[in-house]
């Protein structure tokens, strides 16, 4: 038999979780304001993971027992995020696919979708917020990957690693010691910046990713050992609208 305290964590996840569910169809624009509302305040957030908890919190309310009850975590780590929207892992109690849908082409990737890689070996993962639609490179960079196009996705996420140096995808915090340079200052936290995502050619699936839009940064590709892989997931949380 269920405790009180047991039926009113029930309740309280419920309550929000039905929130989620009937939440208007601009309910991903919500979660892309939201992220660029912290970066603005200077909140405090370590990674990229707490950022979009952060963002769920704020937007409708979870606690961290309502966090635990839809994610399996109260504090869900990157590679539970992709779990969930790679593997549709569903937490006991709530219902199928109700957390993310994935995401199969670039061109349906739209602001508040969450960019998740996982965690593989000694990389502990990384979650960031789609803020504005992909856009395509029309004149590739380095590297080139065959039977690929390459796009620019502009994100928020929170990290200690400056996403390049880019005059023209910069990251929003570093502060170049002179006009163009890349020496500089960067602070660590919240903040804007653009990643690189490969997408196959015919299908538009992504299939790969730079850590920033400049020539000769590491590709990693979604599976294989050359090039090196770090997989990756672009879901939607499913009270946003398909397209």
């Amino acid at each position: 038999m269920l405790s009180n305290a047991a039926r009113l964590l029930m309740v309280s996840a419920a309550a929000s979780l039905v929130a989620l569910g009937s939440a208007p169809a601009e309910a991903c624009q919500d979660i892309a304001d939201e992220a660029l509302d912290i970066v603005a305040l200077g909140t405090p957030v370590s990674t990229g993971a707490q950022l979009f908890k952060l963002i769920q919190q704020n937007l409708w309310g979870y606690t961290d027992d309502d966090i635990a009850l839809l994610w399996g975590s109260p504090s869900p780590s990157s590679a539970v995020y992709y779990n969930n929207g790679v593997n549709l892992v569903d937490v006991a109690g709530t219902d199928p696919g109700d957390d993310f849908t994935p995401i199969t082409n670039i061109a349906s990737v739209a602001p508040g979708d969450v960019l998740v890689l996982n965690s593989t070996g000694s990389y502990s993962g990384h979650t960031a917020i789609v803020r504005l639609a992909p856009t395509q490179l029309t004149n590739a960079l380095k590297p080139f990957v065959a039977n690929t196009t390459q796009w620019v996705l502009p994100i928020v996420d929170s990290t200690t690693s400056v996403h390049g140096c880019s005059t023209v995808y910069p990251d929003s915090r570093f502060t170049p010691s002179a006009p163009g340079s890349c020496v500089g200052t960067f602070t660590a936290g919240p903040g804007t910046a653009f990643m690189r995502i490969y997408a196959d050619a015919t299908t538009g699936a992504p299939v790969g990713h730079t850590w920033s839009v400049t020539s000769g940064g590491t590709y990693y590709a979604q599976t294989g050992t050359s090039p090196p892989s770090r997989p990756f997931v672009i879901a939607r949380q499913q009270s946003c609208p398909l397209l």
